[in-house]
């Protein structure tokens, strides 16, 4: 009865410790459900968030997780928002007594903190029986600069506790039914992150590995892997998984996103987050990205230190103590090495410095790319570290010595951590506010349009998603393309930008749609385009919008500014170069980015180049453009066709093209005008994935490098 009594007093210990760690973590004003204001100011925690709403505000669909009102024609599923599908799915199903705006991330960071303390105490006491040792351990897991740092802005991945329950799950014995527990979490693993679910077939194929070293019977061993994923992918597929393509997972490069041999001593990441530097005493060693982020603080390195030295002085006396320790822990040792190696890639830093880059051939590298963000999987190693420097250190000093080791390491990792806890605990400095849009139309727009688009279906990572996030999370938009989505289907989006380019063409746009339009380039050649309609373009909070048929709605400012809006003229014989960064300049829609260096892609059956020009002396002008032709695709009707204000000028095969080329186009002085569109119609595109080249689904035409007028 006293050990039960100690048990809940523990568990409400947990519980209160971590209401007021949430608390202090978000901000008491936040921790209500109606309050969605903290979650709207920033890329992964906004997309979150608005995932959820727009999946609450639906109706079920099958697969179970389908959100096809969030994304449109790259519309996934809200596993893919990152939205925690294990609370989307309870609280969905009471929507109709929930808010307009609601959250569940702060229940969430305070389960997140519960589960860390409790499963991280439950393993310990587990293998020392001391509950005192095992409640400052506990502290220690709770503090984990991975943990922390992690769930201030990408909240689902502070669900570290499943790592902690399956090493946990490993520990207790009730074989029958280990298996079917084991499968239980991997399916609730998938209802957090997929990542979790890979390190924990990892955590669970330990032991299993470590039955074979032992007694050789593999049999049992396949079945009960096999069972498992198969299980696994059943359920993947319910939750709705497999509503993407899987080369559309593939994100940056595998190798990008790792760990750096020096990460677990470099307290700063290099790159992207409002995190902060993580110890007092350790300075930034280049080399840390943000997947790669995996700082121990000098108070686990203690404690590991501390093992190290309890190891050799054991092995010392004990010759055999360190291969027993070993044998033992085989499975582990194993699996642990398995993740570290897929941690730190085939591309080998070391402080930021390439020392080793094995080249992998297309294919072996897109798969790996599926899972990029490689550096995560050292999590399962930094916890058993933590977790075995913890035993070592109790099972071989004296109880009062391993406590006081216990506090020591607790404070030297406060004190060395401490500017990062001050950041998230006390400033709470790893928030964002949210961009807050006041004009009237943003109330309007949602009244009038059930959908809100953007010109250019690409990649939202930036100004566009994050200014918008916290209109479309409270706005009732029903549907939107501005998103992020992390296993967006590219051949969807590129269908998408090339339906936008025929609609603009042919003025052909659904009432029910308003538009944010992209950059200048696409504002520029639709107010050409779209002269004589009675479509409206409005300048609200530094957005330009185009409403169908609202022309009349235009506000005189509206109308002032959408005057200012001229082509960029272009001076006789200076050469331009175009750029992407540079698409407010020169290029309508139908452009694309070009990742190995200068120029734009052409992409899709249209493309325009729009320039002003004053009235030149001679009677022709000379428009000279280099550009080089998609060479992979090796259709004998590989056509573009060059057309000059409507003018046909050109019709070339560019199968006959290789390299760069230069293009002359003479014009006569009767078929300019103030306001010049150059547009290229292709015919029998192809696109990277089309051919297995790359997960590019872009169907290119040309590499545009520049254009010099000559008169």
């Amino acid at each position: 009865m006293l050990f039960y009594q100690k048990k809940y007093l523990l568990i409400i210990f947990y519980l209160v410790l971590s209401f007021f760690l949430t608390i202090s973590f978000v901000g008491i004003e936040n921790i209500y459900f109606s309050e969605v204001d903290w979650l709207l100011g920033s890329g992964d925690k906004s997309n979150a968030q608005n995932g959820w709403t727009f999946f609450k505000n639906d109706q079920w669909h099958f697969p179970l997780g389908k959100n096809p009102n969030y994304g449109l024609d790259i519309s996934t599923s809200i596993i893919f928002s990152d939205s925690i599908p294990l609370f989307a799915f309870i609280f969905k199903i009471f929507k109709n007594f929930l808010g307009v705006s609601f959250q569940y991330f702060s229940l969430w960071i305070l389960l997140c903190f519960f589960l860390q303390l409790y499963l991280s105490y439950l393993i310990i006491f587990k293998c020392t029986k001391n509950t005192f040792f095992s409640i400052f351990s506990s502290f220690i897991f709770l503090i984990a600069p991975i943990l922390i740092y992690r769930i201030s802005f990408h909240i689902s991945l502070g669900g570290q506790w499943l790592i902690l329950l399956g090493f946990y799950l490993n520990l207790l014995n009730f074989n029958k039914r280990k298996n079917f527990y084991w499968i239980l979490l991997l399916i609730l693993s998938t209802l957090i992150h997929l990542y979790f679910t890979i390190m924990l077939f990892g955590i669970y194929f330990a032991p299993l590995l470590q039955k074979f070293m032992e007694d050789r019977k593999i049999l049992n061993t396949i079945f009960k892997v096999f069972t498992a994923v198969f299980v696994v992918l059943f359920f993947m597929f319910i939750f709705g998984y497999f509503e993407t393509p899987v080369m559309s997972t593939v994100s940056r490069g595998y190798g990008e996103l790792k760990l750096d041999l020096l990460s677990i001593f470099d307290p700063t990441v290099d790159e992207g987050t409002t995190s902060t530097n993580w110890s007092i005493f350790l300075k930034n060693i280049p080399g840390t990205s943000i997947e790669g982020f995996n700082y121990f603080g000098l108070g686990n390195i203690f404690l590991f230190l501390t093992s190290i030295i309890i190891i050799i002085y054991k092995n010392l006396k004990e010759k055999s103590f360190f291969k027993k320790l070993l044998t033992k822990n085989i499975g582990y040792f194993f699996i642990l090495l398995f993740f570290t190696f897929w941690s730190l890639t085939t591309n080998l830093s070391f402080g930021g410095n390439e020392i080793l880059n094995i080249p992998l051939h297309n294919y072996m590298f897109g798969a790996l790319s599926i899972f990029a963000a490689t550096g995560r999987f050292f999590w399962p190693v930094y916890y058993i570290l933590i977790i075995f420097s913890l035993i070592l250190i109790y099972k071989n000093l004296k109880i009062k010595h391993s406590i006081l080791v216990i506090i020591l390491a607790f404070f030297i990792q406060v004190i060395d951590t401490y500017p990062a806890l001050e950041h998230h605990f006390i400033k709470r400095s790893h928030f964002t506010k949210p961009i807050k849009l006041n004009d009237n139309i943003w109330s309007e727009i949602p009244k009038k349009f059930e959908k809100f688009r953007t010109t250019y279906l690409f990649n939202n990572y930036g100004p566009l998603f994050k200014s918008l996030s916290h209109f479309l999370g409270t706005s009732n938009i029903k549907q939107t393309d501005i998103v992020l989505v992390a296993g967006m289907d590219r051949s969807k989006a590129a269908e998408a930008r090339y339906n936008f380019n025929d609609k603009l063409y042919n003025n052909k746009f659904s009432k029910d749609t308003a538009y944010v339009i992209d950059n200048l380039g696409h504002l520029k050649l639709m107010k050409k385009l779209l002269k004589d309609t009675n479509n409206g373009f409005f300048y609200r909070d530094n957005f330009w919008l185009f409403l169908p048929n609202k022309k009349l709605d235009m506000s005189k400012n509206d109308i002032e500014l959408f005057s200012r809006i001229k082509f960029d003229e272009l001076k006789l014989n200076q050469k331009y170069n175009f750029t992407f960064s540079n698409r407010d300049d020169l290029l309508g829609v139908g452009w694309s980015h070009n990742n190995y260096g200068e120029g734009v892609w052409s992409e899709g059956n249209m493309s325009f180049i729009l320039f002003g020009l004053e009235e030149i002396n001679n009677d022709v002008l000379n428009i000279k453009l280099k550009f080089k032709p998609y060479e992979s695709n090796k259709k004998d009707n590989f056509i573009m066709k060059i057309f000059f204000n409507n003018i046909l000028k050109e019709d070339v095969n560019l199968s006959s093209l290789k390299n760069e080329n230069e293009l002359s186009l003479n014009i006569e002085k009767n078929e300019l005008e103030k306001e010049n569109i150059i547009m290229f119609k292709f015919e029998n595109l192809i696109s990277p994935l089309e051919i297995f080249e790359s997960p590019d689904a872009r169907k290119l035409g040309i590499l545009l490098k520049s254009i010099l007028l000559e008169s």
